[in-house]
């Protein structure tokens, strides 16, 4: 049996600044952290143009205020726990030597915290094309000659958003199998003299879009999609899709980020505990987390699929 575990402060210090730099994963930046004080507890949610009207907020003299609260509607985000585990084997100390004691543990914990960011990163994708169907009759961009023009597509959707949230979408999200379609279309090279040798550069992308301010970023981690003990079958985690939306950089429970990933800790880490399992000679590092993804305003955000 495994005896009590211990929490490792040094341990979970390291892991916590791993995960911090680890903050550029594309599920950061889809679904942006929010440190909340409960693992349970309302957020507000902005679904339909009736979520942006302004309120009236003349008072009369003596008169109350206009209070802006929660509604009954509004659903409750929930911050399951997570883990992940990894042994250190005793004879793997024993071939480590004594010069470090510290540097395995270390290395075993940047692994488990990079498994721990790869699974975010699927689950964060999983839910966002779960939550939003594709875009009707868009992403049509990879025939060579009667392909769509992915700007003129793409420009009505931030027109669109903007119009139902009073701001323009300020990210985007790209697949590589999707971005490899963009840069080669034909109707996008053509604003680029050069692009027919070079290509077409996401900067170059955005300065094309009616909003040339867009964060873009192309997603390229990928997961194995064989079931374990078969050959690998990698897959891009983002897929051929394109997600294009609205988020701050620091949401509340309140705004109107199009996804959010609500934590009781930030950073994604919450203690890395260590015990002993005789059974196998080895000590188990353990890694806890807690986390809920949610769209949490769906009008703020769109996705195509392109093919």
């Amino acid at each position: 049996m495994p005896s009590t575990s211990r929490f490792h402060t040094t341990l979970t210090n390291y892991a916590r600044g791993i995960a911090q730099d680890a903050a550029s994963a594309l599920a950061s930046f889809l679904a942006p952290e929010v440190v909340v004080n409960a693992a349970t507890g309302q957020y507000k949610r902005f679904d339909d143009k009736n979520a942006f009207q302004t309120p009236d907020t003349a008072r009369a003299v003596g008169g109350p205020a206009r209070r802006l609260m929660f509604a009954a509607d509004d659903p409750t985000y929930n911050c399951r726990p997570h883990a992940l585990e990894i042994t250190i084997d005793d004879h793997e100390r024993d071939e480590a030597g004594e010069g470090d004691p510290l540097r395995i543990e270390q290395a075993k914990t940047e692994t488990l915290v990079s498994s721990a960011v790869a699974s975010h990163e699927r689950s964060t994708f999983v839910a966002a094309r779960n939550a939003v169907t594709a875009e009707s009759g868009m992403g049509s961009w990879s025939g060579a000659s009667n392909s769509e023009d992915p700007v003129a597509e793409i420009d009505a959707l931030i027109e669109e958003i903007a119009t139902n949230i009073g701001q323009m979408p300020n990210r985007m999200v790209i697949g590589l199998p999707a971005w490899a379609v963009i840069r080669h279309n034909p109707q996008v090279m053509a604003r680029f003299p050069a692009a027919t040798a070079l290509g077409v550069t996401q900067a170059q992308f955005a300065s094309l879009l009616l909003n040339p301010q867009l964060d873009i970023r192309v997603g390229t981690l990928a997961y194995d999609q064989a079931q374990w003990g078969q050959d690998a079958d990698n897959a891009n985690i983002v897929g051929a899709d394109l997600y294009l939306y609205f988020a701050r950089p620091s949401p509340s429970l309140y705004d109107a980020s199009f996804m959010k990933t609500f934590r009781t800790r930030r950073g994604g880490v919450d203690a890395v505990r260590v015990y002993r399992e005789e059974s196998s000679r080895s000590d188990v590092l353990a890694v806890d987390w807690t986390e809920d993804v949610q769209v949490t305003a769906g009008i703020a955000g769109r996705r195509i699929a392109v093919t």
